[in-house]
């Protein structure tokens, strides 16, 4: 196992000066974000599915992986999408499993090519990269020490997760080495770049249609052999009605410096610092209970809560610390505790909904299952021809009554440029709705159909476009541009030859994939969870 000491021969600071840094050490570090009232096999308040999420040609990807893989996309998605992000519309957890097995792939075939990372080199990414350091400017072994445990890490665990991540990279720089610049690029990655657009679009939710099944429906549906599949849904969900009983709450942790995942300001601050803040802020939630989210982005010591507003979702008791849980499960919904003390330091809890402990039979479950089925298969076509009827309708200057059916209005994107690769406005990456907005000519132009993304649905409609002026790039931009589109032209190709590499494991069967953790945000969303 790696020590840790000091070597002389390597230069870290150009690792992080490639063009794919470690992102595991740079996103896992700059986000210690596990919540600090759960244990350490659990994500986000929710217990981990058992079993390996992965195998790729005889090698294991563990919970753990997963769970900081998780983490660190979740994080990444709530900036993006912000009040769109929704883990099960998007495959979040999929996108997860498929990540880690994509990295996974790229690893044994790098090795199987002669690529190698000595332990020197990554002793010189601990040591002297920047994410370590100390007070003093120098490698501090406690800032270690307190990222493997808030990662569920241990010293042999992170070892390979960098060694994997530096051979990857060898190869990624070994294909983009190869590649040569162009002029013609350049250009093209001029007018993709200075080509300026402000699109307005509407969002429809899926949720936005409510399909009404009538009771003759699901007779017949179940007459004409909906009865096994009615089975077959109640066999794999059983989670879903047989539950303990769940709180959703809020919380603010005030922590302290000897707490347990202190970070940032509090480890500037003692236990006694600490209770009194907790305690002036137990004073502002009481005098204002409804501003309970705002106090907690302001105040909590936890990185999520901020974003979050304090929000832990569902919870069963035993996913939570001891003093914590007994507090939550104490509230009825709306009410606030006392301050808490746990392990991790001083909490104010408001409780917001209970869902009671239930256990539902087959027979008492088969027509609520037939209904959810029969909805489920119809609702896609609804949903489509409203949206139609939707875009018909404001393309002809109406659309009032369409638009309040389904409960949307304009939103706009602001300024952007035209070869962005994520769209503000929380419209994201998705290839196909970036190119019916390169489509957009003119100010009023629509997208010619309506685009599903992840399950919603959207109307565009371009509101400015301001196009590139080619003769203002000068030869120092074009030279800089060139460069750039060299790496990006290269990057494609690099894109083509692992999805090649890709394709023949998965075509040579070495490539399982554990249902469970495929559908984990899915399976841990109970009814009335959020």
């Amino acid at each position: 196992m790696i020590k840790w000491k000091k070597t002389t021969d390597l230069d870290a600071r150009s690792f992080f000066k490639s063009w794919q840094s470690y992102t595991v050490l740079v996103l896992a570090v700059g986000a210690m974000t596990f919540f600090g009232v759960c244990h350490p096999d659990q994500q986000g308040g929710l217990v981990l599915p058992t079993g390996q999420v992965a195998r790729v040609d005889g090698t294991d990807i563990g919970s753990m992986e997963f769970r900081r893989a998780h983490i660190r996309m979740s994080n990444q998605m709530q900036q993006q999408y912000r009040e769109n992000f929704d883990p099960v519309a998007l495959g979040l957890s999929a996108q997860v499993v498929d990540s880690l097995v994509g990295e996974l792939v790229l690893y044994k075939e790098a090795t199987r090519n002669g690529l190698w990372a000595a332990d020197a080199e990554i002793e010189k990414l601990i040591l002297e990269g920047e994410y370590f350091k100390g007070e003093k400017g120098s490698f501090d072994p406690e800032l270690l020490n307190r990222y493997l445990r808030s990662q569920g890490h241990t010293e042999a665990s992170l070892t390979e997760e960098l060694r994997r991540n530096i051979i990857s990279n060898k190869l990624r720089n070994l294909v983009t080495s190869t590649y040569r610049s162009s002029n013609r690029l350049a250009e093209i990655d001029y007018l993709l770049n200075q080509t300026k657009l402000n699109v307005e679009f509407l969002r429809v939710d899926p949720n936005a249609v409510q399909v009404t099944i009538a009771a003759a429906d699901v007779e017949k549906f179940l007459k004409e052999g909906g009865e096994e599949k009615v089975k077959e849904y109640f066999e794999k969900n059983k989670s879903e009605f047989e539950q303990e009983q769940k709180v959703k709450a809020r919380h603010i942790l005030i922590a302290y410096k000897e707490a347990r995942t202190a970070a940032g300001e509090a480890l500037k601050r003692t236990k006694d610092d600490a209770k009194a803040l907790a305690g002036k802020v137990l004073g502002e939630v009481k005098a204002n209970p409804n501003n309970f989210a705002k106090l907690a982005e302001t105040y909590t010591d936890e990185p999520v809560g901020k974003s979050r507003g304090g929000d832990l979702g569902f919870f069963r008791k035993n996913q939570m610390a001891p003093e914590f849980a007994n507090a939550a499960f104490a509230l009825k919904p709306g009410e606030i505790s006392d301050v808490v003390e746990t392990p991790f330091g001083f909490h104010i809890i408001r409780v917001d909904a209970v869902q009671e402990a239930k256990s539902v039979s087959l027979d008492q479950a088969r027509n609520e299952i037939a209904q959810k089925l029969l909805a489920r298969d119809r609702k896609p076509e609804i949903l489509a021809e409203k949206v139609k009827a939707l875009l018909a309708a404001v393309k002809a200057g109406g659309g009032d009554a369409e638009m309040k059916d389904l409960n949307v209005s304009w939103k706009e994107t602001g300024d952007f440029a035209l070869g962005a690769s994520v769209i503000p406005g929380g419209l994201g990456s998705d290839k196909s709705l970036r190119q019916a907005i390169a489509q957009l000519k003119k100010p009023g132009d629509f997208a010619a159909d309506p685009l599903v993304v992840n399950g919603s649905s959207y109307v565009l409609r371009l509101k400015t476009r301001t196009d590139a002026d080619l003769s203002k790039l000068d030869e120092k931009q074009r030279e800089t541009m060139s460069e750039s589109s060299r790496f990006m032209e290269a990057f494609g190709l690099y894109s083509a030859l692992t999805s090649d590499i890709r394709k023949r494991y998965e075509d040579g069967k070495k490539i399982y994939k554990n249902s469970d953790f495929l559908n984990y945000d899915t399976k841990l969303r109970g009814p009335g969870a959020s």
